[in-house]
């Protein structure tokens, strides 16, 4: 499973967006393997409309109500999107909210990806049940340099830490197959990637060879 996490990117906003998407969709296709597109919250409409598996990029765990400003759970469901990143190392939530955000969207069927940023949140996290966790050291993000290749100890940590129960993901700096391929060989099951694909000058042909290396 590769995520691509469009942030605020300018590649992948408005109109733009529905056409990243698409290659995503396009690379899901050609390849067999599960491309899940990441929007800005006011964008999941028009990618998802695309037929491309679609989740936001954070929610709120409050309800339906008077919490303007508030990213809602119910709405990024109602508006096309199947789950949600948690906790991003751009977006940081204290535990306790975690844990709120994670039941809130349990409790109307979002899917959850809880970021966190060393093995000992991994182990915190697992006990909310999520149904991913990905271990993202937060020096790592954006960088040139790939998680599973400078940490591959943090990785294999983060794995034995959610005791099997929850599938683990990696990101940070991951841009090739060979990154990918030794995150799948630590132990897990996919990736998320932002600006590897979204500044690539062929996300397309991007996405596909990281797709190579599940």
């Amino acid at each position: 499973m590769i995520i691509v996490n469009f942030k605020a990117y300018r590649q992948a906003l408005g109109h733009k967006a529905e056409k990243m998407a698409k290659k995503c969709r396009e690379a899901s296709k050609e390849t067999g393997e599960r491309v899940i597109a990441c929007p800005q919250p006011q964008d999941i409409p028009r990618v998802a409309s695309t037929g491309t598996e679609t989740i936001a990029q954070h929610v709120s765990y409050k309800g339906t109500g008077s919490n303007t400003g508030r990213i809602s759970a119910t709405g990024i469901k109602n508006a096309g999107a199947s789950g949600t990143l948690v906790n991003h190392s751009e977006r940081r939530l204290s535990p306790e909210n975690v844990r709120k955000t994670v039941q809130k969207c349990e409790d109307i069927g979002l899917m959850t990806i809880v970021c966190a940023k060393d093995a000992e949140e991994v182990k915190k996290f697992n006990s909310y049940n999520p149904d991913f966790i990905s271990i993202e050291p937060p020096e790592l993000i954006g960088g040139q340099k790939p998680v599973s290749k400078s940490k591959p100890d943090l990785i294999q940590q983060a794995v034995e830490n959610t005791d099997g129960s929850t599938e683990t993901l990696t990101g940070a700096g991951i841009k090739t197959r060979e990154d990918v391929q030794k995150a799948i060989e630590l132990g897990c099951s996919g990736i998320l990637v932002a600006s590897g694909v979204i500044k690539s000058e062929k996300p397309k042909q991007k996405i596909k060879e990281l797709c190579d290396g599940l």
